[in-house]
């Protein structure tokens, strides 16, 4: 790779990441505050909104790492491949 098609993959890399951040925020946000107020169903004692909100956005995170670490991510050296050596 180049070090140009390096920093455009560093590039998207950084943007799938952020994206999958604000996902992680909204669905957390989301049902959190969304249903708190008007669901009243409950697991175990606990409001449903908890469970949703809570362990769901543990799940989501770890579903869209894995995706991101299928489709977006790729394993490159940071080095220059051109000058193997680095001059002073």
């Amino acid at each position: 790779m180049t070090r140009k098609e390096k920093e455009r993959q560093i590039r998207r890399e950084a943007k799938a990441t952020l994206i999958l951040f604000v996902i992680c925020f909204l669905w957390h946000v989301g049902f959190g505050y969304g249903l708190s107020g008007t669901v009243t169903a409950t697991i175990a004692g606990i409001p449903l909104w908890w469970w949703l909100s809570t362990p769901g956005v543990f799940v989501v995170a770890v579903v869209g790492v894995v995706i991101l670490l299928k489709k977006v991510f790729v394993n490159f050296s940071l080095d220059d491949e051109e000058g193997g050596e680095a001059n002073d």
